[in-house]
């Protein structure tokens, strides 16, 4: 679903906008990149106020969503302006980031899955400790984390790294607008991958790291191997896709040459990827890989070698919490690794409290009220919900345009027909 339908919405803009209607327009393509711009930023901020483990994922659609259409937009311009090398380079860096997060996503939600087959809930404050009890779960969805969240050298970073060079070339390239509305772009789309990065460390830090906040947490196994394959596939993907970028940033940008009619443009050299120019920018996905496995090596090697290949000694105890008793519940919660960031944003999160008892194991208390904050979104609320009633009842009034007979239809298409004439005679 997420991986796939949710792109038809895409197709259609690139169908109609630019493959039929051959984006003649500038205005277009600013359209589509401020609203792919607003969408990606208010996406991932009201995923990073979720509790919810599969609707933080789906937020994280809407801020995927957004890039994609931010590559769109840039896309558009280019070909309005008669910049194809711009053109070709937005609409590589959207094709690539639709593939990649197809890719990663997929592989969240099943990482998703595995949780809630083992411990039954999807509350994140109900979880913990998982990375020891579904170590492969736990690394596949590790993987996928650091994808979407645009780390080197993983598939993620590879497709916005070409959209910033698309906004990069359009910020020194263009007309006014163009110079205008591309480092407000980048400045979003940076403000975007910092909020994801930062939404990723509370799931994966939440969920699978520190002891189980839950009885259920602390029943969990590791799922079936099944499961636990199709998860690995997906992240062997999303290293592929982005070590292997070379071999396949070619490919898509084939595609975006076609779609944009620009007759070359470079992409990579060698192992390299390039936007159209070295002198512009590089980089090497391959190399990156190397050194991200090398350089953690050398202290370690460098320790194996003062100590004569004794290993560390470790040991193992409850966390130093200041002289008390140690208890799950002094951990950083899902609502309390981003509640400066929510009150500092408040306006934009409409919250609604809710006082749930629950038992409380410290000295001198039985007993305490816990506030949960629910976040009810301010534009689905105030925008989307009310244009979708109105659209309802607009329906519900001229449903009686559904009369089953045939002959009535094609009376509608004739009518149609004398009207599209009409317009066009005028």
């Amino acid at each position: 679903m997420s991986g796939v339908m949710v792109k038809i919405g895409i197709f259609g803009i690139i169908k109609v906008g630019i493959d039929l209607l051959g984006a003649s327009q500038m205005w277009w393509g600013i359209v589509v990149l401020a609203f792919g711009a607003v969408s990606s930023v208010l996406g991932v901020m009201y995923a990073l106020a979720e509790h919810d483990l599969k609707r933080l994922l789906a937020w994280h659609t809407v801020e995927n969503i957004g890039i994609i259409l931010m590559g769109v937009g840039v896309g558009m311009v280019g070909m309005a302006t008669d910049h194809p090398v711009i053109a070709a380079l937005g609409l590589l860096g959207a094709l690539y980031h639709l593939l990649n997060h197809a890719v990663f996503k997929g592989l969240l939600f099943l990482g998703a899955g595995a949780i809630i087959n083992q411990i039954h809930t999807r509350d994140m404050d109900k979880m913990g400790g998982l990375a020891k009890l579904m170590p492969y779960t736990a690394t596949a969805f590790l993987i996928g984390c650091m994808a979407i969240s645009a780390l080197p050298p993983l598939n993620g970073f590879v497709s916005e790294w070409y959209t910033y060079q698309s906004l990069f070339t359009m910020s020194y390239d263009g007309n006014f607008v163009m110079r205008l509305s591309g480092p407000i772009a980048i400045i979003m789309l940076a403000i975007t991958g910092a909020l994801a990065a930062m939404c990723f460390v509370k799931v994966y830090g939440v969920s699978f790291c520190g002891g189980p906040r839950s009885e259920q947490a602390t029943k969990a196994k590791e799922v079936p191997l099944p499961m636990t394959i199709a998860m690995g596939l997906l992240a062997l993907f999303c290293v592929v896709l982005g070590v292997g970028a070379a071999f396949v940033a070619p490919i898509i940008a084939n595609i975006a040459m076609s779609l944009s009619e620009t007759s070359a443009l470079t992409v990579t050299q060698g192992a390299i990827l390039v936007p159209d120019s070295a002198s512009q920018a590089m980089f090497s996905p391959a190399l990156t890989f190397i050194l991200l496995i090398a350089l953690p090596l050398i202290p370690f090697l460098i320790y194996l070698g003062l100590k004569g290949g004794q290993p560390a000694f470790r040991r193992k105890g409850n966390p130093w919490a200041c002289g008390y008793v140690w208890e799950k519940d002094m951990a950083v919660s899902a609502g309390g690794f981003t509640q400066a960031l929510r009150s500092m944003f408040a306006p934009l999160y409409r919250m609604r409290k809710q006082l749930d008892p629950s038992p409380w194991l410290s000295r001198g208390f039985n007993k305490t009220q816990r506030g949960a904050e629910k976040v009810e979104p301010f534009w689905d609320e105030s925008i989307i919900y009310p244009l979708v009633r109105g659209i309802q009842r607009f329906a519900k009034r001229i449903q009686c345009l559904q009369g089953g007979d045939f002959r009535l239809y094609c009376l509608y298409v004739v009518a149609a027909l004398v009207i599209l004439l009409l317009v066009i005679a005028a």
